[in-house]
């Protein structure tokens, strides 16, 4: 399947008393990377929040933001080892940068996560239920915008495809008389410089036989086509396809380059610089998808 990484979802629910709202969004990344951010209280939920992810993703860097509000037995508490923090990197910085002024209960309370509310009163188990279901909303808006941007991605990609193919048959058309043209020009040359002399036939059939084995490309067209079939049959998959076609792009990339030191033709050579452009086009592409 063609899945995006980029996407963004939203979920939100409530129990006990707490209100929660959890926002997904994702980018591209080599591999899985999840963020779990949610002030003091994140630790209750973030192995599992981790967890929950993984279940839906295979690649991207993921960041889940929780937000409880409206806890009915939330009382507001003060983080003193992160004020503490605060006030000494504001100390420091007003020393290194010779600064004025002073550092007050006010400035503190700017901080918003150095005074809040906390959900810890209602324990680990309520915590999660709550938190959970709006996670899985959040997730499952998530891997709806990554699925329709990956179908748009899918049709961008086929499209790509064909014009490579189209490109490769023009390639076939011409590449039979690259040898017809060798041959005459061979023996023109010949002829002029050794006019008047009897030429051996046999060895100049045997030149264009060397040269017409040494620019054939029968089998580069070949794998290359075998490669866009394998790219397409991974597109219509059930598993996320980023990995593979990554992979077999960078083989497109090999027979195309070989394509082009055998080209020995103006035409083809114009071709193959085509299909490296889009080759380059479809890597960019499949940088984004999961």
């Amino acid at each position: 399947m063609v899945r995006s990484m980029t996407g963004f979802g939203r979920g939100a629910s409530s129990a006990h008393g707490i209100e929660t709202v959890v926002e997904i969004q994702s980018v591209n990344n080599r591999f899985l990377d999840v963020t779990v951010r949610g002030g003091r209280d994140v630790a209750l939920v973030e192995a599992k929040s981790r967890e929950l992810v993984r279940e839906h993703l295979e690649r991207g860097k993921v960041t889940v933001s929780v937000t409880w509000r409206g806890e009915s037995e939330g009382v507001p508490q003060a983080d003193l080892l992160k004020a503490k923090g605060y006030h000494d990197a504001l100390v420091s910085l007003r020393e290194e940068l010779d600064l004025s002024g002073e550092i007050d209960l006010a400035m503190m309370a700017r901080f918003r996560d150095v005074i809040g509310t906390s959900v810890t009163e209602q324990g680990d188990e309520q915590v999660w239920e709550v938190t959970e279901p709006a996670l899985r909303e959040a997730l499952e808006a998530l891997v709806g915008m990554r699925d329709r941007e990956g179908d748009a991605l899918a049709i961008d990609l086929g499209d790509r495809f064909d014009r490579l193919l189209e490109a490769l048959g023009a390639i076939g058309e011409l590449a039979p008389g690259r040898t017809a043209a060798y041959g005459e020009r061979l023996k023109a040359r010949v002829k002029e410089a050794f006019e008047g002399i009897n030429i051996d036939e046999d060895r100049l059939h045997q030149e264009i036989a060397i040269f017409a084995d040494r620019i054939d490309i029968s089998e580069e067209g070949t794998r290359l086509r075998s490669h866009l079939d394998q790219a397409r049959a991974l597109m219509s998959g059930e598993t996320p396809a980023g990995r593979q076609l990554n992979f077999l792009l960078q083989e497109m990339h090999r027979e195309v380059n070989t394509l082009g030191s055998k080209a020995n033709d103006q035409e083809i050579s114009h071709l193959v610089v085509g299909m490296k452009e889009e080759l380059e086009k479809i890597r960019e592409q499949v940088q984004n998808i999961e």
